[in-house]
C-alpha cells in the first residue's frame, strides 16, 4: 500500500575496512526493527577521530559493495553522500539531506553502537539529529545504556565481534587477516596493497 511507513536506517562509519560484524549488525537491525533498507555511509573524516581513514573513499565504497554482494543487496546500499562533502562528516547534515530528499512516508533511523550512544553529546548538533531520526543502538553484554532525554532510541541486542583495527593490524604485521573480512573485501585489499604500513 502506498500509505505504508517505509523504515530506513542510516549507518555511518569509516568502514576502513568493512568487516563481517558491520554487515551482521545491519542485518540484525533489519530483522529486529523491520527495516526496508540500510544505507551505509562511509565518512570522509570522522569529527571525533584525530586521523582520517587509511583507504581512500572510492576504495571503501568498493569494499562495502563487495561485502554487501549477495543476499544483503536486498536491503543494503552504499551512499557517497558524506564523501562528497568537504571537511568532517557531520551526521546531522547527512540525516537532514536524506530526510529532505527522501520519499514521503519514510521513518528514518540512525544505526550505531553503544559506545557512540554514550558519547552522543560530543556529536555536533546531536539534539537536531535526534529530531530527525530514531537511534538504533546495539548494546553489548554487561552494558545497560541509559535513555537520553530528547532522543528516541531502540536498544538492540546481539554480539558482533570484530574490528577494522584488528584487520589493519593483522595485515600490517603479517597475521592471518583474510578470514577477518569477506572474500571480495580481501580481494580489494590485496589488489590495492592496503594496510601494509
Amino acid at each position: 500500500m502506498s500509505d505504508e511507513i517505509r523504515r530506513v536506517a542510516l549507518y555511518g562509519g569509516s568502514f576502513d575496512p568493512v568487516h563481517p560484524a558491520h554487515v551482521a549488525i545491519a542485518r540484525a537491525a533489519v530483522e529486529q526493527v523491520g527495516l526496508e533498507q540500510v544505507i551505509f555511509l562511509p565518512a570522509a573524516q570522522s569529527p571525533l577521530k584525530a586521523h582520517g581513514p587509511v583507504a581512500a573513499g572510492d576504495l571503501r565504497v568498493e569494499m562495502l559493495e563487495a561485502a554487501l554482494a549477495g543476499e544483503a543487496t536486498k536491503w543494503g546500499t552504499v551512499s557517497r553522500e558524506e564523501l562528497g562533502r568537504p571537511g568532517p562528516s557531520f551526521s546531522w547534515q547527512t540525516a537532514e539531506q536524506f530526510s529532505r530528499e527522501g520519499r514521503a512516508g519514510t521513518e528514518w533511523f540512525w544505526l550505531m553502537g553503544v559506545d557512540q550512544w554514550q558519547q552522543l553529546e560530543r556529536w555536533q548538533r546531536w539534539e537536531y539529529l535526534a529530531s530527525l531520526v530514531t537511534f538504533l543502538v546495539f548494546t553489548r553484554e554487561g552494558i545497560h545504556p541509559a535513555p537520553r532525554p530528547g532522543a528516541k532510541a531502540v536498544f538492540l541486542r546481539g554480539e558482533f565481534p570484530g574490528s577494522s583495527t584488528e584487520v589493519r593490524q593483522a595485515r600490517r604485521t603479517g597475521g592471518d587477516w583474510e578470514p577477518l573480512v569477506a572474500p571480495g573485501v580481501a580481494a580489494v585489499i590485496r589488489l590495492e596493497g592496503l594496510y601494509l604500513s
